[in-house]
């Protein structure tokens, strides 16, 4: 198993395998003996990557009014979702429980997980518990812990309404999600409230405002952190900062309910291909602080140097940006996030064939996304570029490159920071537009997503 397959299973057991929503009575029965789909909001990427894995779902909670259940696993057959404890997270061993934790409150809670531990899926040498933290926010009661025997452990919440008892929470009979711990915990619903747990000496930040930037990458107001905060709002971009070092980047996507997409509008320019079109439309990412108005479908065709068709969508914004999505190939999509992709070896079972890129532009004179890379779940080093229907050709950091009806492809390995100019037959400038994407390891729609606990 190489790199990439290790991540993509550890982000399914960390995002979304250990998360079931409350049970129907006859369910309840079952609880311990089944994993339901989760009903809080999902990173993005772990939304997708489980699909990836398991052959499962299109991206989650895109165009559905609610999301959809994954398939049923009975418990027995799942693994244990614990991971090796890190000096980083035995940092959130080591202090003390945070929120509401009156006396008695800790203890109880303790004793009424470790009595319902067996329905937690937990690994039998787990049998010590502490109690990160308990909280009372937006008419909610909820908790996070860890079970753990000093090397591994697994972190496990739940959340009720404000008068649910420490039973009524331990036993999980409101929902519960669980899975690796990781040094950012971050708890929460996809309509009125979040929590965020970090390590002592360190500071997570929500995003409270985020835009598009002239040059193609999200910007961000961070709003006053701590090592535990509660939010009585869905805050969905997160930055930890230890000693000074940003240690991570990440986001929480919220999932909004619309209306199923049934007909996607014809593509303004190229190919109009109506079923990667209906598909790119119900899989739309709906990416953290980008309040989209309204999705258009810009272009479709088979770009130079792709094999598959492509479809160019549009969600614009209120300021005149536009968050830009494509869809490579039919059938449910990948996410793809990493700058430098890696091979799977031996593909899971109904992998998906399609594969999603994003972006951002501070307009839609030029629009730009990244192809990806058919060998890897990667970028590829083909830049797409969508000029007005009149340009001729590009210039592009002193160099020309010729256009069809607009359209073209820069090879340009990512991360690239570009000035592109579209000129008309006659060479007068039609529009200009700086790219500049982020040096990461991995990036989202101009956002860099940052892990780095070593």
């Amino acid at each position: 198993m190489n790199g990439l397959e290790e991540r993509l299973r550890d982000e399914m057991a960390r995002s979304v395998a250990g998360v079931r929503p409350a049970p129907d009575p006859l369910g309840r029965l079952l609880r311990r003996r089944r994993s339901r789909a989760r009903r809080w909001g999902l990173s993005a990427l772990g939304a997708v990557l489980v699909a990836a894995v398991l052959g499962a779902q299109p991206l989650a909670g895109t165009g559905d009014p609610s999301p959809q259940p994954a398939p049923t696993i009975a418990l027995d057959e799942q693994p244990y979702l614990d991971e090796p404890l890190t000096d980083w997270t035995r940092r959130l061993l080591d202090a003390p429980a945070r929120g509401a934790v009156a006396a008695g409150v800790v203890d109880g809670l303790t004793q009424e997980l470790l009595a319902a531990r067996n329905g937690w899926h937990v690994k039998p040498g787990l049998d010590r518990v502490k109690v990160l933290f308990v909280a009372e926010v937006a008419g909610h009661r909820t908790f996070g812990a860890v079970f753990h025997d000093g090397v591994r452990a697994q972190y496990v919440a739940s959340a009720g309404p404000a008068d649910a008892t420490l039973t009524d929470l331990a036993d999980g009979r409101y929902g519960a999600e669980y899975g690796g711990l990781s040094p950012l915990v971050l708890s929460g619903n996809a309509r009125d409230y979040t929590i965020a747990v970090v390590p002592p000496g360190c500071v997570a930040e929500p995003s409270a405002r985020t835009a598009v930037g002239a040059d193609g990458t999200l910007e961000h107001t961070w709003g006053a952190g701590g090592e535990f905060v509660t939010l009585p709002a869905v805050a969905v971009w997160w930055r930890v900062t230890c000693g000074g070092t940003v240690r991570e980047v990440t986001y929480r996507t919220v999932v909004p309910g619309r209306s199923p997409v049934t007909d996607a509008p014809p593509a303004e320019r190229g190919q109009d291909l109506p079923d990667i079109s209906a598909k790119l439309l119900r899989q739309w990412p709906d990416l953290p602080g980008l309040d989209v108005r309204q999705h258009r479908i810009l272009w479709g065709g088979t770009p130079p140097g792709e094999r598959r068709p492509v479809v160019v969508a549009l969600g614009e914004l209120g300021d005149g940006s536009v968050q830009v999505c494509a869809v490579a190939g039919t059938g449910n999509a990948m996410l793809v996030t990493d700058v430098h992709g890696q091979a799977l070896q031996q593909p899971p079972k109904d992998f998906p064939e399609a594969r999603m890129t994003t972006a951002v532009a501070a307009s839609d004179a030029i629009v730009t996304v990244r192809l990806p890379d058919d060998a890897t779940l990667g970028y590829s080093d083909r830049l797409l570029v969508i000029a007005p229907p009149d340009a001729a050709r590009l210039r592009v950091n002193g160099q020309t490159v010729p256009l069809t009806d607009g359209v073209g492809v820069l090879t340009v390995p990512a991360p690239a920071t570009l000035t592109i100019e579209a000129l008309d037959a006659a060479g007068r400038t039609l529009a200009t537009r700086a790219v500049a994407e982020p040096h990461a390891d991995r990036f989202l729609a101009g956002q860099a997503v940052i892990r780095d606990w070593d």
